[in-house]
């Protein structure tokens, strides 16, 4: 019998995937030769099987790079921090990193890149055997794949999900770092902006509507702002322009938070209310319009310093 109970618990634990060399513990060459001719296994990627009737998926995906980039490599960028949970980034085109000088031949949905520094110490085994990038690799990798605004999204939920803090990111960049290395810049700027906050943003959406609201003309304001009530408890304001008492508080709609959790916000505008704070929501159907909750925000924020400067100039 060519399925052993053993290769059986092996294709379960690993998506239905398995290297040559994982099999060959438990068959001959010929065997595993004939399993490949009668249709029991397919070729995945050079040295990598599936067995047939397992369902291809992206974590199989996953798993089958992780068996094909062995003891020297793993699966790097954005395919990595996807596998952490970040949700920010494509499903679709799969990344592998290899040693300099391996030219692997990956069909449509992968690609590899060469890399020859630190490809043992990046290298984090998940529960399940898949191979991946570590979290502050992956984020650096994503530096120099992708834009700012995503790249500060991946990274704000890798912060969330306490994968990385700001601190750690800054050590691991000056301890990378090269002359020429894509990437650099693009952390450094994230890190300029996340370095001295205290928390990282709740969701993409805030991320979104501040990139906006920046693009229009307004000065980048404080992220998660500490602002201390009248009874005493101290919030913090997802962005706030604290010289003209604004507050920005992207969010979910009513049926996503119920109306408990929407209570508890207007009770906390109140409050905010009763020192001056101005607080603007806006949920994600508002946010498909993002030029135009922008621009409500730059609006009110120039409404708001007129009305301090006119405040101003009558106090005199």
């Amino acid at each position: 019998m060519i399925l052993s109970p053993a290769m059986l618990h092996l294709f379960g634990r690993q998506l239905g995937i398995a290297s040559n060399k994982q099999l060959l513990e438990h068959l001959s060459q010929r065997q595993l030769k004939r399993a490949v001719d009668i249709g029991l296994f397919q070729l995945e990627l050079p040295k990598v099987k599936r067995l047939v009737g397992m369902p291809e998926t992206v974590e199989s995906r996953v798993m089958a790079l992780s068996l094909y980039a062995g003891a020297s490599g793993f699966v790097s960028g954005m395919t990595a921090a996807r596998q952490y949970g970040v949700t920010c980034v494509p499903a679709t085109v799969l990344e592998v990193m290899v040693p300099d000088g391996r030219d692997p031949k990956l069909p449509s949905w992968a690609r590899s890149t060469r890399s020859s520094w630190r490809m043992v110490s990046d290298r984090r085994e998940l529960a399940d055997g898949r191979i991946v990038a570590s979290p502050l690799r992956a984020l650096f990798r994503c530096a120099a794949t992708t834009s700012d605004v995503r790249l500060e999204k991946i990274a704000e939920q890798m912060w969330l999900k306490r994968l990385i803090t700001p601190a750690e990111a800054d050590v691991y960049l000056h301890a990378v770092r090269r002359q020429g290395r894509s990437g650099v810049t693009r952390l450094e700027r994230w890190l300029e902006k996340a370095i001295e906050r205290p928390r990282p943003a709740q969701s993409s959406l805030e991320i979104d509507l501040i990139a906006k609201v920046v693009e229009l003309g307004l000065p980048d304001p404080d992220r998660q702002f500490p602002l201390t009530l009248l009874n005493g408890e101290t919030i913090h304001l997802d962005a706030a322009w604290p010289s003209v008492r604004l507050g920005l508080e992207p969010g979910a709609t009513w049926w996503h938070s119920g109306d408990q959790r929407a209570r508890k916000d207007s009770r906390r505008d109140r409050a905010c209310d009763e020192i001056g704070w101005r607080i603007l929501r806006f949920d994600e159907l508002e946010l498909r319009d993002l030029t135009s909750c922008g621009r409500q925000v730059v609006n009110i924020h120039r409404m708001r310093s007129r009305l301090q400067e006119f405040a101003g100039k009558t106090a005199v």
